[in-house]
């Protein structure tokens, strides 16, 4: 059996930041073992990894598929043998402890800063949510401002990040949901790690909460507005995230023709978060 694949794709000077995070979601459906960004500078080389047993005559088809997915045209492509890298871990050396108003989220195998009263040891294994990216860190700061809460719901949890954020920060009660397995695995543990109750469901429950928060993507929160707008209670809140900041105010009219009011659009580089209430 030959030895492991890198897949080395050095991005044209336009491309986005969604169009990376639709590459690397296609490369991992094709097969990829792991995926990390090289080079801080432009041009972004995105490097994926492959496991011996992968069929080598089938690799071209499926980076040529990866890329039409993610609309990604000349863009440099380099298949080498390498050195297996343990994936699961490699990602560490990128994830550092992170303030987020009175919240800081500390990597477990890190110590917390002196003087940080409420702290949230995560391990995000293969799940999404570090707060490392603008979108999750959007997310964390507003529910900093609104904290405490009575009770959350967090759509597409992931680690489970932002429900047990807001349980650190006063909230009584937090549901996660994912219809990713692993996800939920992974939100379990870390709830189990940082003594939290974390409600996990593969499904939105049919129950009203005074704070939702989803931090996914544009289109499955158009899809989701009558579902998700169902479950801000009179008075309460709605976060949306993990969009563009072109994004924003299709998915906001999208909950607007739902009832919900006081739309607020914040931006940081090319992302947005969509603040609105129910009356």
């Amino acid at each position: 059996m030959s030895g492991w694949l890198t897949v080395d794709l050095t991005l044209p000077a336009g491309a986005t930041e969604m169009a990376l995070d639709v590459l690397s979601g296609a490369l991992f459906e094709a097969g990829a073992s792991g995926i990390e960004t090289r080079d801080a500078t432009k041009p972004v080389v995105l490097s994926a990894a492959f496991a011996p047993d992968t069929d080598r005559s089938a690799l071209p088809g499926l980076i040529e598929g990866a890329l039409e997915e993610a609309g990604l045209e000349d863009v440099g492509i380099q298949i080498k043998d390498v050195e297996p890298v343990d994936w699961s871990t490699h990602w560490r050396r990128h994830f550092k402890a992170m303030p987020f108003g009175p919240l800081w989220v500390v990597p477990s195998w890190l110590e917390a800063p002196a003087g940080a009263r409420h702290v949230l040891r995560l391990d995000p294994g293969m799940a999404f949510g570090t707060g490392s990216h603008e979108t999750t860190a959007l997310c964390l700061e507003r529910i900093a401002e609104l904290s405490p809460v009575a009770a959350i719901l967090d759509v597409g949890t992931g680690t489970g990040i932002l429900a047990m954020g807001a349980l650190l920060l006063g909230a009584k009660r937090a549901v996660g949901t994912d219809n990713d397995p692993e996800a939920i695995t992974v939100a379990r543990e870390n709830a189990i790690q940082n003594g939290l109750m974390l409600e996990l469901f593969d499904h939105t429950p049919d129950e009203k909460f005074p704070l939702v928060v989803a931090n996914i993507l544009a289109q499955p929160l158009i899809d989701m507005a009558p579902e998700l707008a169902k479950a801000v209670a009179p008075g309460g809140k709605l976060i949306l995230s993990g969009l563009l900041v072109s994004q924003a105010e299709p998915v906001a009219e999208a909950y607007e023709e739902e009832g919900l009011i006081g739309r607020v659009i914040t931006t940081r580089g090319e992302w947005a978060r969509v603040d609105l209430s129910r009356a």
